[in-house]
């Protein structure tokens, strides 16, 4: 019986088609060898000769003859038992010349003991079989080139379903093995790409760093050319001392406020006038120093106040480091001035005189502190305290010898501004802090009193902005500080006629004060230098004043005050050219002045450059003029008489379109305008 889905019969098959011989009789078997590999190979039958055969060991086919020796066995009647160990090999295998037949033409049984067709030994009839061809027994030979035994018969039945089973488990492992190798091979060809990637990202960002990097020849330029008006602007200033100490402070300072009071206090005409001015904010400044330090402001040359704000709910704390301009005797100190007990307890001369510790340095030099910090006041004159990282970069830019210095964070001024600012301030000081908007950190102002009037206010942009950045904010700015200035007295109601007309006038000196202020770019700050003549100072600063005490009681939530006369505008050009105006141009582009003149009138100012370019001037001539209150008539006759223009550039008016026409004589002549002279009446 041969399996039809294979074509091969088993070994345990084998076995049980070799069980139905009639009992005691034995089939002869034949060994015949392999022609290729000389493998010895049993048959178990000599029906098998001349029938095609396949060697197991080598898998050659080859047709199954008669050897030269032909030795017989007989079969006995009970198969013997398996051996102990199992042998060596596989199972015979039948191979058919042909397809096997189907599996209903197979005879349905085979002989059974005591049947009439096995009555003789040995006489096992394959007539029932004879139309199908015989398969091929494939023998395993083992080592010893021994036959293999035939074991014990087993049911056909099962041996059946086995061979089923095995089709089945190969059935279903076909496919998944597949899959598997699918899954493989996928694997390794995304590991592939993964390290071949890798590999060439690793490749380019190695050559890019081999690489020089490139430079920007433009920007480079640029920061040249800043970095070379920054250094003539620093060479601006009128003193040129060392940076300000923070010596003997006991505290972190997050403001700093550094004066010369010799000078600012002192018998000069200039100084006087101004300190006059600054009314009772002058007052209450002599008055703390007196009172903080014992001294009056002319004893003292150099004063260094420092803040330190601390928590949100608590008030700031207040130091200083006084630098006399004479010696003194220790118990002159010890007995006149501080008049304190000494605390023998401290490394140092501490003298405490309630409500301030006093640490003496030298016969010149103390420092001054709360008395609750008579341990840290001690300290300090090892330990010098550092300021914070944005404070420190425009510290480095300061100035000891200018007569007013202030430092602050803008940041401690919004926290902590109820300390700082009365309660009619509040609205002022958020928008104070507002104005310097979200580009700038700290805020350093300084200020020289000389033949004119220095200022230079330093800005440091915060971590997410840049030096650039916050002087193209702090530039628009300025521009609309004049707008707003004006805007805010509107609300004013001043009680006196003087103090009407100064903050009348203090929007137009603040412009005059943005037109003489030129910006500049440090390395991590914006420079502002601001110069006014001697005479600006004073009136600025009692502008600036009388505005400051206006605005504290003023309120500024309800409607602003209905001006019940206001002064007309002339009708005609002519007679607006005698309107007066603030004029401080320094180095300002000539469209820019004749802009800010255009704007004080109230009447457009066009300016022919086509014509101009005709005498070879331009738009961007410089301007530079102090003339403080002046003219628009006297300041557009020193414009057009500038030696420099050859007296090539002239005005003409028209009345009709309300303009004044600026361009030069031969564009004027060509075009037929009219010529205004303005030296008639200016």
């Amino acid at each position: 019986m041969c399996d039809s889905g294979s074509g091969y019969v088993n070994e345990s098959r084998k076995s049980d088609f070799l069980r139905f011989d009639a009992p005691g009789a034995a089939m002869s078997t034949v060994t015949i060898s392999c022609p290729k590999c000389s493998a010895d190979l049993k048959l178990p039958d000599r029906k098998l000769l001349g029938r095609k055969g396949k060697c197991p060991r080598c898998q050659h086919r080859f047709i199954l003859t008669e050897p030269d020796e032909v030795e017989l066995t007989l079969l006995e009647a009970e198969a013997p038992a398996p051996p102990a160990e199992p042998m060596v090999g596989t199972s015979a295998k039948w191979v058919p010349d042909s397809p096997p037949p189907a599996h209903d033409e197979l005879p349905s049984s085979f002989p059974t003991p005591g049947s009439q067709e096995a009555a003789a030994p040995g006489a096992f009839d394959f007539s029932s079989v004879a139309q199908a061809p015989l398969p091929l027994a494939d023998v395993d030979v083992s080592s010893s080139d021994a036959a293999t035994s035939v074991g014990p018969a087993t049911n056909t039945g099962d041996a059946t379903n086995r061979g089923r089973g095995r089709r089945k488990r190969k059935s279903r492992g076909g496919p998944m093995v597949a899959v598997l190798g699918t899954l493989l091979f996928v694997s390794c060809m995304i590991g592939l790409w993964w390290q071949r990637s890798s590999d060439a990202k690793l490749a380019a960002e190695q050559a890019a760093a081999d690489q020089e990097p490139q430079v920007n020849e433009a920007w480079q330029q640029e920061k040249l050319v800043l970095a070379d008006a920054n250094e003539n602007a620093r060479a601006l200033s009128p003193t040129s001392g060392s940076v300000i100490p923070l010596d003997y402070l006991p505290f972190t300072p997050h403001l700093i406020f550094h004066l010369r009071p010799a000078e600012i206090w002192s018998a000069d005409r200039k100084n006087r006038e101004f300190m006059a001015t600054l009314g009772d904010l002058g007052q209450w400044l002599e008055e703390e120093i007196r009172d903080m330090t014992r001294f009056e402001p002319q004893e003292i040359e150099e004063l260094t106040f420092a803040v330190n704000f601390g928590p949100r709910t608590s008030a700031p704390e207040v130091a200083a480091v006084v630098r006399l301009r004479s010696e003194q005797t220790q118990s002159d100190l010890q007995l006149n001035r501080f008049r304190g007990q000494v605390r023998s307890d401290l490394d140092g001369q501490v003298f405490e005189s309630d409500p301030y510790s006093y640490l003496l340095i030298d016969t010149k030099t103390f420092a001054v502190a709360p008395i609750t910090m008579s341990d840290s006041l001690a300290d300090a004159r090892k330990y010098a305290p550092q300021a914070s990282v944005d404070i420190e970069v425009l510290l480095r830019e300061s100035d000891r010898r200018r007569q007013m210095t202030l430092m602050f964070d803008l940041l401690n001024i919004d926290t902590h501004r109820e300390y700082i600012f009365r309660e009619q301030m509040q609205d002022f000081a958020d928008e104070f802090v507002l104005w310097f908007g979200k580009d700038v950190q700290t805020v350093g102002w300084s200020l020289h009193l000389g033949s004119e009037l220095f200022m230079e206010t330093l800005l440091h942009p915060n971590n997410e902005s840049s030096a650039l950045r916050a002087q193209r904010h702090v530039k628009v700015q300025m521009e609309k500080l004049p707008e707003l200035l004006q805007a805010t007295a509107r609300f004013m109601k001043p009680a006196t006629k003087g103090y009407r007309e100064m903050i009348g006038r203090f929007p137009a000196m603040m412009r005059g004060t943005v037109l003489g202020t030129s910006t500049y770019v440090g390395p991590s700050y914006v420079r502002m230098i601001t110069l006014l003549p001697d005479k600006a100072a004073a009136n600025l600063a009692a502008a600036s004043l009388f505005t400051w005490n206006q605005s504290v009681v003023t309120d500024f939530n309800g409607p602003a005050p209905v001006v019940a006369t206001a002064k007309a505008l002339p009708e005609l050009i002519v007679d607006r050219l005698q309107m007066t105006i603030y004029v401080d141009f320094r180095n300002m582009p000539l469209q820019e002045a004749l802009a800010y003149i255009a704007e004080e009138i109230k009447t457009t100012i066009e300016i022919d450059g086509d014509g101009l370019k005709k005498a070879a001037l331009t738009q961007n001539m410089k301007q530079n003029y102090d003339f403080g209150e002046a003219t628009v008539l006297k300041t557009l006759n020193a414009i057009i008489t500038n030696p420099d223009y050859r007296d090539m550039m002239i005005i003409s008016i028209d009345e009709e379109a309300k303009k004044i026409i600026v361009t030069s004589r031969p564009s004027a002549t060509e075009s037929g305008l009219p010529i205004f002279d303005t030296t008639q009446g200016k």
